[in-house]
This record gives C-alpha cells, structure tokens and sequence, in this order.
C-alpha cells in the first residue's frame, strides 16, 4: 500500500461546482478520517474539518483532485492507496510552517493515517501532493522566499513524516483573474501568480525531493471551461479530473 497526502489551499481543499456524479468509490481506495481514526471507502466529499479552522474538507460537500488522482494512481501501479486530506482554503506558505497550529494538527493526522494504512498491510511509499500558491500570489511573496519556505515545510515533513517525495500541481493563475482582487492591474497580478510558479519549478529543478506533477493549471485557469461559475479562480469537477489524473501518471511513473 501507498500513502498519498493531498495539502495545499482552497484548489486543493476543493471547491467545485458540485457534487461529482457518479460519485462511486474507488476501488483499492481509503480515505483516512482523523476525527474517529478510521479508514473509510475514498469517495466524494473528502477531508474533514479539524481544529476550528485548521484543516477543511471539501467546501459545501463538493468535489476536489483526490478521488480521480487515486482512481489512476491504483490503476497504473496496482497497489492500493490511503489517501489523507489535510488541506486549508486561502493558507499561504507562511501558514504550514513548523512550529505553528496548522502543521502540528497536520503532521498528527499524517501520522495517524500512516500508522492505520500499516494495520492493514505494509506501506511501500509515502507520497505528499502540493497545490498551493494562490495566496502568496495575492501577498507579493517573493520567489526566493517562497522557494525557501516550500523547502523548510518539505524538509519538517521528511523528519516529522517521512514522505519520501514533495510533488507539487503546479499552481494556476489566480491574481491575475478574480474580480475581486482591485489594488492591481489584471496583468500585475498574472506576473504575481507566474512569480510562484516560476518557484515552483525551480524547486523541482533545484531540490530532487521535488517533482513537477501536473503543468496543466495555468492553462486551465484561463479557460472557463474548466473554472467553477460560483468560486473565482477556482476548478471544476471537470479540471480536477483532468489535473489528477495528469498528477497521478506522473507520480506513478516514479
């Protein structure tokens, strides 16, 4: 069995359209749940909504990445998977370092999940999925500081988890697209957004604990086709199938 851990900020949290349908179970596919400490069939909605605001689950019970990703996963390496969400909509970097609330909560539900898949049988691989970035975007963070702050979170995880590989969707624009976003220009906010995934690829071609899963977010964010009409800058069902399965070859072709 693998262990795949899905963190990040809202894209990743999930916040679709609706509630995906058909919404069958993936096969060879738990979800971990904290709360009770038990493994449950992977399906629509995941994650779960822990220490107040730490840590959500899927926004008004809708989709995200994690299913479809899972579903391909299984099916190019035939070993069975506990996926763990541990996700947090609008977090930046600066929110998931170690020594605050939010990694702590994570790392214990990390573990925990890593412990239950083992009951089950052996664990072979310990993956972590990253799609994150908006935020940063919105807050003019640097590249060099965003570069440093990935790899101080990748780094505690290593130690604290043992996740062998950070792989990382690389995030799409979103500064450059809300409405809402008004102290810059539409064009000043896409090169905020194209500051991160710059970052973003030169940790996976600087660090080799990074790999580069998924580069299909930034086009997909400028097409409606694939956003949701109810959440600004944010995928569909239609996108997250698309994205995780792209994510997922990847990963799997390690």
């Amino acid at each position: 069995m693998d262990v795949l851990i899905f963190s990040g900020q809202s894209n990743m949290q999930g916040q679709t359209e609706a509630l995906p349908s058909p919404n069958d179970p993936v096969d060879g596919a738990f979800e971990y749940r904290f709360a009770d400490d038990s493994l449950v069939a992977l399906q629509h909605p995941c994650g779960e909504f822990l220490g107040g605001d730490l840590l959500l689950g899927a926004d008004s019970g809708h989709g995200c990445m994690v299913p479809d990703f899972c579903r391909e996963y299984v099916r190019l390496t035939g070993r069975r998977v506990t996926a763990i969400h541990a996700a947090k909509g609008g977090s930046s970097i600066g929110e998931w370092q170690k020594g605050g609330e939010r990694y702590a909560l994570a790392v214990k539900k990390m573990r925990a999940g890593i412990e239950k898949a083992r009951e089950l049988e052996p664990v072979e691989h310990v993956y972590l999925i990253w799609h994150q970035g908006e935020s940063d975007a919105i807050n003019h963070t640097s590249e060099d500081e965003y570069v440093r702050l990935v790899t101080a979170f990748k780094d505690g995880l290593k130690a604290d988890v043992g996740i062998e590989r950070f792989g990382i969707a690389k995030v799409g624009y979103f500064a450059g697209v809300v409405f809402w976003l008004t102290d810059r220009t539409r064009e000043e906010g896409k090169k905020d957004d194209e500051i991160i995934m710059s970052a973003q690829e030169r940790l996976c071609a600087e660090d080799g604990d990074f790999v580069m899963l998924s580069r299909l977010c930034p086009e997909f964010s400028l097409n409606e086709e694939y956003l949701s009409p109810f959440a600004p800058g944010h995928f569909n069902n239609k996108a997250f199938k698309l994205i995780g399965e792209d994510a997922a070859r990847t990963l799997a072709s390690l």
